[in-house]
């Protein structure tokens, strides 16, 4: 990663040519510039933590999505959680925690709060229950599971990396909606881990055959499968599936690092013999909703049944590393990277 200084406070990782394959630190910059003025009915947020999804890397590609391209010279799109620092909002204190809708790989953001992909939190909230379940993993678990999967008590639900920062925050709805789950992860520390948050089984995908684990676990086959990987994993809960199953294709992230355009499912025609359905999930098609995923996780979290782990990396220069550890499996649960310690809740 170049590393260009100049006065200024803000500091920012932007994106200086189109990567092929994983993120290389040649492909970004670490700048330094002016801190952003805050206007009329807006807010200033310091970034504490910034988080890591897979769809980062997807949107540095060219092409058609439902977000356009980052385009070099602009910070890397994501998500993040900091403090409001300076607030020219009237409904807007001063140190409330702040997530500032998709701003990037930056310390200091203007944010509107009347926004519908911006949300302020009291000052006293545990961000990283906040950032880690009452996020984006938690919208799309909910949607995914109770809209378009329509889970029913006693189905089995089967997760695609169960042990990643959404597939983890799905395993435990899917448990307390009354699903029994069959995770599928990348290590056998993994798998404990996904059975400690309510998964009957994990298949250990790297050392076991999932098709023949999933054949002897549910011979007639499962339900629901959420889908957060696509390719050969996607095939065989195709294969595997029972009559009627849902299959949520929330995301495809051992396709996101593919040159060109990747081999399609070899076991679709499954979708007419079952028959089935496999609906997309597209997270921000519910913004305007958020409330009713985050009310009931937020009272799960209080009854001791949503928990999280967080895999944080101290300084923006890490935020490379972070992302690339989505695809080698070298995270568990969400993946942060701390920009700066928490101010607190001020006067600052």
């Amino acid at each position: 990663m170049q590393h260009t200084g100049m006065t200024g406070a803000n500091r920012q990782v932007v994106l200086r040519q189109r990567p092929h394959g994983m993120l290389a630190p040649d492909d970004v910059e670490l700048i330094e510039g002016p801190r952003p003025e805050c206007g009329d009915g807006q807010v200033l947020v310091q970034q504490v933590f910034i988080q890591m999804d897979a769809a980062v890397r997807s949107w540095l590609d060219e092409g058609e999505g439902y977000l356009p391209a980052v385009e070099p010279g602009s910070p890397v799109r994501s998500g993040g959680m900091g403090r409001v620092i300076e607030s020219r909002h009237p409904d807007v204190e001063v140190g409330q925690w702040c997530a500032p809708g998709l701003p990037g790989w930056q310390e200091w953001v203007v944010a509107d709060p009347d926004d519908l992909i911006v949300n302020v939190y009291p000052p006293d909230i545990d961000p990283l229950f906040q950032i880690c379940v009452l996020s984006s993993s938690a919208t799309s678990a909910w949607f995914g599971l109770v809209e378009l999967a329509k889970l029913e008590e006693g189905e089995t639900v089967r997760v695609s990396a169960a042990a990643g920062s959404t597939g983890s925050i799905v395993v435990q709805p899917a448990r307390n909606l009354g699903g029994a789950v069959l995770g599928i992860a990348g290590s056998d520390d993994k798998c404990r881990w996904v059975e400690s948050l309510g998964a009957e089984a994990c298949i250990n995908r790297r050392t076991e055959d999932v098709n023949a684990r999933l054949k002897e676990l549910r011979p007639r086959g499962f339900q629901v499968y959420f889908d957060n990987v696509g390719g050969e994993i996607l095939d065989i809960a195709l294969r595997r599936m029972g009559h009627g199953a849902r299959i949520v294709v929330s995301g495809a992230i051992s396709m996101y690092l593919e040159d060109g355009r990747p081999p399609g499912p070899s076991n679709d025609l499954n979708l007419i013999n079952r028959p089935a359905s496999m609906p997309g999930l597209q997270g921000l098609a519910s913004a305007d909703r958020y409330d009713e995923a985050w009310d009931v996780m937020r009272r799960w979290g209080a009854e001791g049944r949503m928990t999280y782990e967080a895999d944080i990396a101290d300084g923006l220069e890490h935020c490379v590393d972070q992302l690339n550890a989505l695809f080698t499996g070298a995270n568990t649960g969400k993946a942060l990277v701390q920009v700066c310690p928490d101010p607190g809740p001020g006067p600052y």
